[in-house]
């Protein structure tokens, strides 16, 4: 009994393991090549006159401007720190015309004429835009900086040909701001 049992045991192991052994169908590989191409986002801001296009990237934010230089200014028409340091942010503009972009995101919802009053009230002379995507911007910035939805302002980020260079939270002195300006602007040359 023990043999036939044997037998029959041996029989089943033999055919289990011939059975995949053999090359009855032929399989083939197929590879299909995937192109990974990210979807940029992008962000239209508009002043009165002009509309500048910030778009995301891996290491920051590239803006189509001449400037190498962009320094984005989040603020509110309502925030004294912000409305402190426009004098300093328009003679930094002035000063450095042609290598650095002063862009003004505003963070409040305005109607172009208030937010034109506000601008001759205080004179700005540099870009600042009340567009729609302002705040879409200003989520993507506090993400890439690691900062809460709800964070600070005055809050500002400077980039050189679109990459991170160095980020403000709060009011900073004309001095420290255009010695990181200097700094920069050492890269650029």
């Amino acid at each position: 009994m023990h043999l036939k049992l044997l037998s029959v045991t041996a029989l089943v192991l033999v055919g289990l393991l011939t059975s995949g052994c053999g090359d009855k169908e032929k399989k083939e590989e197929h590879y299909v090549h995937v192109d990974h191409q990210e979807k940029s986002t992008t962000f239209q801001l508009q002043d009165s006159n002009q509309t500048v296009i910030a778009t995301l990237t891996p290491n920051g934010l590239t803006f189509n401007t001449k400037e190498p230089l962009v320094l984005i200014n989040f603020f509110a028409t309502w925030c004294p720190p912000c409305r402190a340091e426009i004098p300093h942010l328009a003679n930094l503009q002035e000063r450095y015309r042609g290598k650095l972009k002063i862009i003004g995101i505003l963070v409040e919802e305005k109607s172009s004429e208030a937010i034109q009053e506000f601008i001759q009230t205080h004179q700005i002379n540099y870009f600042v835009s009340n567009s729609k995507d302002n705040m879409a911007l200003a989520k993507t910035t506090a993400d890439m900086l690691h900062q809460p939805p709800n964070f600070s302002i005055p809050m500002m980020v400077l980039f050189v040909h679109g990459k991170y260079f160095r980020h403000y939270i709060g009011m900073i002195p004309e001095e420290m701001l255009e010695s990181d300006i200097k700094e920069a602007i050492k890269e650029v040359q």
